[in-house]
């Protein structure tokens, strides 16, 4: 959906009083990482943890009188809803939301305590827009898309302006994508402000429809929605977003779930700072370009747009879990050995000179490898890394060469 440049800057001129610029913050850690100056767009910083209350609030701002009488509904699994919570308070109106079944309590009660009426009515964004098809058929109401609307788009836009001010020489910019709104808006703003940066987009493997397309040239289907990263579970493709973002982005890319995880991790390890998958993905997606090309990015400038901060905290462990596995800091190791005394000893002395850490040990008598007279040795170990964990495996496998790592 293009949106004409006037729209775009009015917007931009509308939201500067009521949203002030998020932090564009240098982080030293990433940038020595990788030879290159990194920069976080924290859209986390926003009352409501996320560049949703941009749009949200631009719409909202569009309508007349009579519109706000008739009140705003909204479907969405969480951050959309918060947002246009947040803007239907600001100008005093009545906002409903429809969110999937078993949506995050943390967001249903964000939501609320913004002052909107929460419905939870089907599986899925897919079954919710259904359902709220259905009610606007009772009852008029003033409907706020999450993307394909110009007013959204524009108001999610106004990230760019204040990035250009911010940083007028930025040469990448990487942002997630889901329906398209932010990715829209952001490159819209460039493209028309002759700005040089490019514009990389990535979208979940488990939901990717949008990223694929882009990649092919082509609307691509698909009926695969899987990923913890909800604020980018966007399973189809609106043509008109389909348009405006292959008129505006430079490539586009697939980045799974683990990787997510291992970028929310070095988030908070390096730059104190707490995202969603959504928020994490550029990080995991540059790192994932990066590796390919080094050269490519070096003494560059690269934002990253770290667009929602609004996690599931009762996923956070096991996100972090898999953030570790991901970046070699915790592996699962078997080893078959004699079951006699001694050895365990002689195993767990290698693992100590070697300077890792054992979280869990199990003695696993009944395994097949082992005979009636030997054990299967399961140990999850903490490491310092790939290289730690190489040269620790290295090690073991001098005396005990049937190491098999699990992960």
């Amino acid at each position: 959906m293009i949106v004409d440049f006037g729209q775009l800057k009015k917007a931009y001129q509308k939201l500067s009083p009521m949203i002030g610029p998020t932090p564009l913050v240098y982080n030293e850690w990433l940038s020595q990482q990788y030879q290159c100056q990194v920069f976080l767009k924290l859209e986390n910083m926003l009352p409501i943890g996320s560049f949703k209350m941009r749009g949200a609030t631009y719409k909202i701002s569009q309508l007349n009188a009579a519109e706000k009488k008739l009140g705003v509904l909204a479907v969405s699994a969480g951050n959309h809803a918060q947002g246009v919570a947040w803007a239907a308070q600001k100008f005093k109106i009545k906002a409903t939301i429809i969110m999937p079944e078993g949506s995050p309590l943390t967001k249903i009660r964000n939501t609320e305590s913004l002052g909107a009426t929460v419905i939870l009515k089907g599986k899925n964004i897919e079954e919710c827009f259904e359902v709220a098809q259905e009610m606007m058929k009772k009852k008029k109401m003033i409907f706020v898309h999450p993307y394909h609307d110009p007013y959204v788009i524009a108001g999610q836009g106004t990230v760019a302006f204040e990035l250009l001010e911010q940083l007028p020489e930025v040469d990448y910019v990487f942002s997630s994508i889901g329906g398209g709104g932010l990715v829209s808006g952001m490159g819209q703003v460039l493209k028309a402000k002759k700005a040089k940066a490019k514009v990389i987009a990535g979208q979940a493997s488990g939901c990717s429809s949008m990223a694929q397309s882009l990649a092919a040239g082509k609307i691509i289907t698909t009926n695969k929605a899987e990923t913890f990263a909800d604020g980018i579970r966007v399973k189809n493709v609106n043509e008109d977003m389909f348009k405006s973002l292959k008129s505006v982005v430079d490539s586009s890319h697939l980045v799974d779930d683990e990787k997510m995880a291992w970028a929310i991790l070095q988030l908070m390890e390096k730059a104190r700072v707490i995202a969603e998958g959504a928020g994490a993905l550029p990080l995991a997606l540059f790192d994932q370009l990066f590796q390919k090309n080094p050269k490519k990015f070096k003494g560059k400038k690269i934002v990253l747009v770290v667009c929602g901060g609004n996690i599931d905290v009762n996923l956070l462990e096991r996100i972090i879990d898999r953030g570790l596995i991901e970046s070699h800091r915790k592996i699962r190791i078997s080893i078959p050995i004699s079951d006699r005394p001694g050895v365990l000893h002689q195993l767990t002395k290698v693992i100590k000179d070697v300077g890792a850490n054992i979280l869990e040990v199990v003695h696993d008598r009944t395994s097949n490898e082992t005979g009636i007279t030997g054990t299967n040795v399961f140990f999850t170990l903490e490491t310092k890394g790939e290289i730690h964990m190489k040269q620790l495996l290295e090690e073991m496998r001098k005396d005990f060469p049937l190491v098999k790592v699990i992960y």
